[in-house]
């Protein structure tokens, strides 16, 4: 997922690990996450999600597997 960092430094930013395991991972993936992490801390991560990590196809995905409605425009830069 994050081949292009160390593994301490990904899992120090961890809302942009879960929110690049939300974008890119397989269901296997998404699956572990969310037992390990638990459907709470989901929500806050896709709540603050940074611009550009999140494709139209996920964000909309997270929106509905969460349970959080509608999901709105993606995040853009202001």
């Amino acid at each position: 997922m994050v081949w292009w960092d160390t593994p301490d430094r990904v899992l120090a930013r961890e809302d942009d690990f879960l929110r690049r395991v939300m974008a890119l991972g397989n269901l296997a993936d998404v699956n572990y996450i969310e037992n390990t992490y638990g459907p709470d801390r989901l929500r806050r991560t896709l709540r603050t999600a940074s611009v550009g990590i999140l494709d139209p196809r996920s964000w909309h995905y997270w929106h509905h597997r969460l349970g959080r409605g509608a999901a709105g425009p993606l995040p853009s830069r202001q």
